[in-house]
């Protein structure tokens, strides 16, 4: 299998299992929080939510994490197989997905202990620890946008691997995405959800691309 045909299945398969697991497995398995409630007890509510269904939200969160990784996974190869005008920019986007691989990590093995910290009775520190896994998703959505920016550009640079207009796309949900912090959720996972399916379109055209 070329890097080419496996970056785009990275990019076809990743966003679709990982959208399936967030949006349609995880609120069936394991319910849904109440956005309205305040910080802390949203918090709270999510730990005991995973308490009373651990097997299954360490199912739900490992499952949905590795699909995550693989579609930013996906998007840092394309960049990096950029060897053209765009190279440069495709380097630092590369670099750039690579970094935001490490903010997901983080946070789910900050969730995870808390939930084990809450499961002993820690209850106070387990709030910390979660609203902390919370807050390093904050920077999420600045760095995906610097790649998707980057990339965008590199793309329209290569003129090839990519259509002009789909690389246009990309470049374009970057910027709607840069203030990502300030959007309202629903906003923020619209925009989201849009750029998945833009990386899903990427990975096709990529697939059916011959060398």
């Amino acid at each position: 299998m070329s890097a080419r045909v496996f970056t785009s299945w990275l990019m076809i398969i990743c966003p679709i299992a990982m959208m399936i697991v967030f949006v349609i497995l995880e609120p069936v398995i394991m319910g849904e929080i109440d956005e309205s409630l305040a910080v802390q007890d949203r918090a709270l509510a999510t730990l005991k939510t995973f308490n009373d269904n651990e097997i299954s939200g360490y199912f739900v969160n490992i499952l949905g994490m590795i699909f995550m990784l693989g579609t930013i996974s996906g998007l840092a190869l394309l960049g990096k197989s950029l060897d053209g005008s765009g190279a440069a920019l495709g380097t630092v986007s590369s670099l750039i997905f690579t970094a935001v691989l490490a903010i997901p990590v983080v946070s789910l093995g900050l969730s995870l202990s808390a939930g084990e910290i809450f499961a002993e009775g820690y209850t106070d520190t387990a709030v910390s620890v979660e609203l902390i896994a919370e807050s390093t998703f904050m920077g999420f959505p600045l760095f995906l946008a610097m790649g998707y920016i980057l990339l965008g550009l590199g793309l329209l640079l290569e003129k090839g691997p990519l259509p002009i207009a789909l690389a246009g796309l990309l470049l374009l949900t970057g910027v709607v995405m840069l203030p990502g912090a300030l959007l309202s959720p629903g906003l923020g996972f619209l925009v989201f959800a849009i750029s998945m399916l833009l990386v899903v379109a990427s990975g096709v055209f990529l697939l059916r691309r011959s060398d």
